[in-house]
């Protein structure tokens, strides 16, 4: 490939809820009704080459139960050069087994894959996250959740920029975005959002979760994402804002990365 790969995962799934990480970190939580189909980068997952993984767990509507005919979940991931998305090459293709003996409701997989790509990200070498008090971990999360939260409500685009550095470097560098495109999108962060429905539901109400074999960290709620909650007085429009924190090396701030 060229010196500015994208690799794009396509997803097509129906009958099922299902979590499909990327290299240990949350890609895509399916926790509705109905069939859904769509195609992502995943750069920003990609922290540098070499093998990556994908990992899928498909979950039956009704819990415990056996999944309904015509339950599947299909993964594709193409590579192409940057502005060039016609021009494509396989990467893995995948579609699960045929589901009768799972007659518990329950389906998980893990395949690995191989990508090229011209940078590193920050969170190559993160600190092992399990190494710290848990008790403190919580607290230290709990007060960035919150901030977070506020910078949301109160429509602070500085401040939601300042904690959000980190992770932007990321999806910018990972997806080649020049400074002149980065300078609009930063200005639109807060954009199209209902200040006043931002949630951070009650803090108890969440779990400590680690991913990217535990040197990513984050708050969630059962059956959803990792991250804040975007309310909208239409259903169907809200969504979870994610958000995963790391530390760069033991003695590094906790930051968002994700």
């Amino acid at each position: 490939m060229g010196v500015k790969p994208i690799y794009e995962l396509f997803i097509d799934a129906r009958g099922c809820y299902f979590e499909l990480l990327v290299n240990d970190i949350p890609f895509y939580f399916h926790y509705k009704l109905g069939a859904t189909s769509f195609r992502l980068p995943i750069n920003n997952f990609i922290p540098k080459s070499g093998k990556q993984s994908i990992t899928l767990k498909m979950l039956s509507v009704n819990e415990g139960e056996e999944f309904p005919v015509g339950a599947e979940v299909i993964l594709k991931i193409e590579t192409f050069e940057k502005n060039t998305p016609k021009e494509r090459k396989d990467v893995m293709d995948y579609k699960t087994p045929d589901l009768k003996t799972y007659t518990a409701g329950v389906f998980t997989d893990n395949k690995i894959f191989d990508a090229d790509v011209p940078y590193t990200l920050s969170y190559v070498d993160s600190a092992d996250l399990k190494k710290i008090d848990q008790t403190i971990l919580r607290e230290t999360l709990e007060k960035e959740y919150i901030k977070y939260t506020d910078a949301f409500k109160n429509n602070d685009l500085a401040a939601y920029q300042k904690l959000t550095s980190e992770r932007q470097e990321n999806i910018f560098t990972s997806l080649y975005v020049d400074s002149e495109r980065r300078k609009k999108q930063e200005a639109s962060y807060l954009s199209g959002v209902m200040h006043h429905l931002v949630k951070l539901h009650p803090l108890k109400s969440y779990r400590l979760v680690f991913y990217n074999n535990d040197k990513f960290v984050g708050l969630q709620m059962l059956n959803e994402a990792p991250g804040v909650y975007i309310d909208n007085e239409k259903e169907e429009d809200a969504f979870i804002e994610y958000v995963l924190f790391h530390k760069k090396t033991a003695n590094s701030p906790i930051s968002i990365v994700l």
